[in-house]
């Protein structure tokens, strides 16, 4: 939940029914998101790390993992496989869903439109996708972190939104509106988001600019000025590091998946 990636592509979005999928998986090829409608499963893994799965629970299945599913009893699930652009492995882990109704309904989506795969059907499951990891960082987060430390610096984070991508910010002023140093508040920034202030407003920038893109309604130039970039050399940078190719090669591809 602190790690801030970039979803590549996806694999597979599906249904699975209670009773149906393998049971045995070796060098698993992609990261792997499942959300259980009922049932009981053990997932043992080739390191002796067990993880008990039930009614309402996520499980994350790390790629190259090793693994066989035991069921107790058997339950429905969705799950969505998808590659990341980092090559980075995290430790597998099970959350109970709060908001399950929400979620399994972003699952459901994603499903619907992988299985018709109209135009601009990887786009939208990968929005879904997201759409389940931001859900899923919030129950995260509102249960590990004290709220009063959040509510310091709610007014920077709020400005931070409303002004991206109108203007330069720094973590100088924003600590200024929250009355507190610059030090301390890049501390409870991190605590919360997993990530400094400026690359935090840099990935809001450059996931604005794909945005854009993806609507095939502006140009790179067009994009990255919405965005708020005004140096077209440094936008190609940030959005190359963040996206592992070039803002105008990314554009081509989205042409021919569309």
């Amino acid at each position: 939940m602190n790690y801030n990636f970039n979803i590549n592509k996806i694999v597979l979005a599906c249904f699975v029914a209670a009773g149906t999928g393998n049971a045995t998986h070796k060098n698993r090829p992609s990261h792997g998101l499942a959300i259980h409608k009922g049932g009981d499963k053990t997932y043992v893994f080739s390191d002796g790390r067990k993880l008990n799965v039930k009614e309402n629970d996520i499980i994350y299945l790390p790629k190259y993992s090793n693994y066989i599913v035991k069921s107790k009893e058997f339950g429905d699930c969705y799950a969505i496989n998808f590659d990341i652009d980092e090559d980075i492995t995290f430790e597998p882990f099970v959350i109970k869903v709060k908001n399950f109704s929400e979620i399994t309904e972003h699952f459901s989506i994603a499903n619907k439109i992988w299985k018709h795969k109209k135009p601009g059907y990887l786009l939208k499951c990968k929005a879904e996708l997201y759409n389940i990891i931001y859900g899923l960082s919030q129950e995260y987060f509102s249960e590990y972190f004290p709220s009063k430390k959040l509510e310091i610096i709610k007014p920077a984070v709020d400005f931070i939104h409303e002004n991206y991508s109108k203007e330069p910010i720094s973590v100088e002023s924003l600590s200024k509106m929250c009355n507190i140093t610059p030090e301390y508040f890049r501390r409870i920034f991190k605590c919360f988001y997993g990530i400094s202030p400026i690359k935090y407003i840099n990935n809001l920038k450059i996931t604005l600019a794909r945005e854009l893109l993806e609507s095939n309604m502006y140009s790179v130039t067009e994009a990255a000025v919405r965005a708020g970039y005004v140096d077209m050399a440094h936008f190609s940078r940030e959005f190359k590091s963040s996206m592992g190719i070039s803002p105008s090669e990314y554009k081509k591809r989205l042409k021919q998946t569309t």
